[in-house]
């Protein structure tokens, strides 16, 4: 039966109906969760090739209240999980729940067909998506990340940490082990999702890698990407090392590789358990957090009682 709430009703979208709703909604409606949507629908009849092509390659659903076509959530299944490529309200029609109430009809269907895991990926700087999403039980995946201007080099005490120089393959492998350390450490709440599907999109497709050595034993990996005047440094360390002065040995090391400082650094460390315990030293050194651009919301789903 579909869902009504607010004389609302959720059910399997039509392309008139698909056609009707998209009218409405810009680009960059449609692009706040999957910016390919929104570049699809400024294409010279974008509207009219959407509505006809969601249903087929993917599970979209249209919002009808007081029987006309008002909104829509498209979905995208995988083996143990489903993303929202799409959701979106007709602008006079906003603020009465009707996002809400489709979210909430899609973790019901979703659920239904034995999936485990809900997600999409939000603009930090869409609020009104942001407390809906939080509002239907789903969570920030790795939000924040650690920054600060140069004006000094980054303290270190001791010298127990060593930097080797991986490439190719060999990068790749050394990056998924400490990112999947990382994350059974530190983000055990979404790691199956992440083994089976976000791994790819999270893991940089460039940049520099070294495996870091601890008093000779390996301890994680550094990765060093972006500009050199402003670069991003991804920390994935053992749990041993987090809040350590071996943590700082590591990234200071990275830096050590540059020419001059740069004017700004951003710091990622591999976990949110990781940056919970290393803040208060990042802080110290000049860090601040900052929220990512664009951020995951994950929302874990109980299966059906038998």
């Amino acid at each position: 039966m579909p869902m009504r709430t607010l004389g609302s009703q959720i059910v399997p979208a039509r392309v008139n109906e698909l056609r009707r709703v998209l009218l409405d909604l810009s680009a960059s409606d449609l692009a706040q969760l999957d910016p390919s949507l929104g570049a699809s629908m400024e294409k010279p009849l974008g509207r009219e090739l959407l509505a006809a092509r969601l249903p087929v390659v993917d599970s979209a659903y249209v919002c009808l209240y007081n029987l006309e076509p008002s909104g829509l959530i498209v979905l995208r299944r995988s083996r143990i999980a489903a993303q929202i490529r799409a959701l979106a309200v007709s602008p006079d029609l906003r603020h009465k729940g009707l996002a809400r109430s489709m979210l909430n009809e899609a973790e019901r269907r979703v659920r239904e067909r034995g999936l485990r895991w809900l997600w999409m990926h939000i603009p930090s700087g869409n609020v009104p998506a942001t407390k809906c999403a939080l509002a239907c039980g789903f969570r920030r995946y790795r939000p924040q990340f650690l920054r600060r201007g140069f004006g000094k080099s980054i303290p270190a005490g001791g010298y127990h940490t060593h930097l080797e120089t991986v490439g190719g393959d060999e990068a790749a492998n050394v990056m998924t082990q400490w990112y999947g350390t990382e994350v059974a450490c530190g983000d055990a709440w979404v790691q199956p999702l992440i083994e089976a599907e976000l791994l790819p999109l999270l893991l940089p497709q460039s940049g520099q890698v070294w495996r870091c050595l601890v008093n000779g034993r390996e301890a994680g990996c550094v990765h060093v990407t972006g500009p050199k005047t402003h670069p991003v440094v991804s920390l994935w360390l053992d749990q041993a090392v987090w809040n350590t002065y071996e943590e700082t040995e590591c990234l200071r090391s990275a830096l050590s590789t540059f020419a001059e400082l740069p004017s700004a650094l951003d710091v990622w460390l591999g976990s949110e358990g990781h940056l919970r315990a290393s803040v208060a030293r990042f802080k110290a050194m000049g860090f601040q957090p900052v929220l990512d651009e664009r951020v995951y919301f994950v929302r874990g789903l109980e299966m059906p009682s038998k």
